[in-house]
């Protein structure tokens, strides 16, 4: 059976709602979020260190990219991804690694250096608005990231989002990603893996 090593205020929230997407049988174990200090980055515990980790077996697996792309190859049934050679596949691709690749790396050390550098802030805040209004733009054309159909690049996108709104920094006048939001938020899977 699937495990995941899951705290509600870590990415391990996407696979925990890609599981409900594929209603997958898994189990759940949460654990206590350990604030990282100098030098111990995979303190959690778990088995890598890290939020999120999921095992299957014999499998042990973190990043949650990686989890969320492994999950849709080996359960998803054709569903949520772009199939290999489809035109869209590229695109989907690029949207899956857009948040961690663009996004996080801005939230991450926003979080980390407000309280001591506001200047280098206040600059990665300007540049992490150009990627957050590249996504609003993109969003105008789709209802979802990729196209009229939720893929796991949503997955991965959302919640690097929302990220985004607990810092404050998404501005009332991104209304595509407002709508956005209200269209991801109507999904039970979502839902319950918010209540979890």
């Amino acid at each position: 059976m699937l495990k995941l090593y899951h705290n509600p205020m870590t990415r391990s929230l996407r696979v925990l709602w890609l599981l409900e997407e594929l209603g997958l049988d898994y189990s759940l174990e949460s654990v206590e979020f350990v604030p990282p200090v100098e030098g111990k980055l995979f303190a959690q515990k778990t088995p890598t260190g890290r939020f999120p980790t999921l095992e299957d077996g014999e499998i042990t697996i973190g990043e949650s990219g990686a989890i969320i792309e492994y999950l849709i190859e080996r359960y998803g049934e054709g569903r949520l991804a772009p199939p290999i050679g489809s035109p869209s596949r590229a695109k989907y691709l690029q949207w899956m690694h857009f948040p961690e690749g663009t996004i996080n790396p801005y939230v991450n050390a926003i979080r980390r250096f407000a309280p001591v550098t506001p200047a280098i802030v206040a600059a990665m805040r300007e540049e992490l608005d150009i990627a957050i209004a590249f996504v609003d733009d993109e969003l105008t054309y789709n209802t979802y990231i990729v196209g009229d159909d939720f893929t796991g690049a949503d997955i991965m996108l959302a919640v690097s989002l929302l990220s985004v709104n607990s810092l404050g920094l998404l501005v009332e006048n991104y209304t595509n990603i407002a709508a956005y939001f209200s269209r991801l938020q109507s999904r039970p899977a979502l839902v319950k893996a918010m209540q979890s």
